[in-house]
């Protein structure tokens, strides 16, 4: 529930940059034809006609992909997709032409994500091998997994992909299953299917499986720890990670009591989460400083910043809004969320904490009880008189409440 605050501190906080919306974006892009779909595109999965985008997909970015991703089916590989994207008669259109492999990812049995060294060698790939191409999303595979979009694969994409035309694939190479996700009404959502361009009489590169599948908002520890019946695959696929890299734990656990033995089973599933949370932190704050300016600007002090919701981007009244961020000043007693509405005086308390947050949820905003509009929303530290401490800059985002 959010309150009314009576702090007097409305401050006079750094100007808030005008960011262009979505739309604004989309209407933005230039008008292409685009390939004659109905001779030469292949359709996997079911018609994409409602998607927000269209993806063509070209048999080399395909033939990259299939090679990158069966070359080790013992960890989660990925990289980039690079191609291009257009408009036509009011339809967006996601064409794949190429595909980067990152070299130096930070992988394992059942986790992929970029590092700052696999980030900055992709940046180098691509203006290397192909500078007439954009970056258009990222693909990574699930070997025996199965495909789904992980909680860390939501905080990947949501970091390094912002742009509402940015799609991701996954595939599992070990059963020849494939699906893609993209931005639907600023959310991530599967997509129906794409369009593989074929010069008959050759046939498609990949026969890919596209299944129907779903968003996770868990992390994929804590997924596969609830589904450890229903989703028995995951569940070993996750010990297995856990013995391979705890092995010396779990050699200490046959010589101890069996008194002790809860405590250590425990501690052997708690470290790998801790490491890869870890992990996750350092990548998501190394990308937000390229892949998210406008969040920057908006919040100048790297110890208080909000990296979702998108600066000027929009959200659909009447859900509930996850804000995450770092809140992790040294001098912080208390860290505040707030809103108001565009051009009024009282902030709105969304909710405070004591605790630090290097990379994690600040608040949830429970947008239900406000009309559509702008809004602006800051985070500040306080003391213990819960004054802003004036040693700190004011992180001020501006968002839109869309209908």
């Amino acid at each position: 529930m959010t309150s009314v605050s009576t702090s007097s501190d409305t401050g006079p906080g750094p100007a808030v940059a005008h960011v262009e919306s979505q739309q604004h974006e989309l209407n933005s892009l230039p008008e292409h034809q685009p390939p004659p779909l109905a001779k030469k595109g292949w359709l996997h999965g079911r018609s994409p006609r409602t998607d927000p985008v269209i993806i063509i997909a070209h048999p080399k970015a395909l033939g990259q992909i299939t090679t990158h991703s069966q070359s080790d089916l013992g960890v989660e590989l990925g990289g980039a997709l690079l191609g291009r994207v257009y408009r036509h008669a009011g339809q967006v259109y996601v064409e794949i032409q190429a595909a980067l492999p990152a070299v130096a990812g930070d992988h394992g049995p059942i986790h992929f994500t970029f590092t700052a060294d696999s980030w900055t060698q992709l940046q180098r790939d691509h203006a290397e091998q192909f500078p007439y191409l954009e970056i258009v999303g990222w693909f990574h595979t699930h070997p025996g997994l199965g495909v789904f979009y992980s909680g860390d694969d939501v905080v990947v994409h949501s970091a390094a992909f912002t742009l509402p035309w940015h799609v991701g694939l996954v595939i599992d190479p070990v059963r020849d299953e494939a699906a893609f996700f993209g931005w639907s009404k600023s959310v991530l959502a599967p997509l129906a299917g794409f369009y593989e361009l074929v010069e008959p009489p050759t046939g498609p590169v990949v026969d890919w499986q596209m299944v129907r599948t779903s968003v996770w908002q868990e992390s994929d520890e804590e997924r596969l720890t609830m589904d450890q019946e229903t989703a028995p695959a995951h569940a070993n696929a996750w010990k297995t990670a856990v013995w391979q890299q705890d092995s010396s734990r779990w050699g200490l656990i046959v010589g101890t009591l069996g008194l002790l033995l809860g405590f250590f089973l425990l501690v052997g599933w708690v470290v790998p989460l801790t490491n890869q949370v870890n992990r996750l932190e350092n990548v998501v704050l190394t990308l937000a400083n390229e892949t998210l300016p406008a969040n920057t600007a908006a919040c100048p002090d790297p110890h208080l910043r909000i990296l979702i919701p998108l600066a000027g981007g929009m959200v659909p009244a009447g859900t509930e809004l996850e804000i995450i961020g770092t809140a992790d000043h040294p001098d912080a007693f208390r860290y505040r969320v707030e809103v108001r509405p565009m051009g009024a005086d009282l902030w709105m308390l969304v909710d405070d904490q004591r605790r630090d947050a290097t990379l994690g949820l600040l608040a949830k905003w429970d947008t239900s009880s406000h009309r559509p509009g702008m809004y602006e929303m800051r985070l500040t530290a306080v003391d213990r008189n819960n004054v802003r401490l004036v040693n700190t800059q004011l992180c001020l985002v501006a968002l839109e409440l869309a209908p």
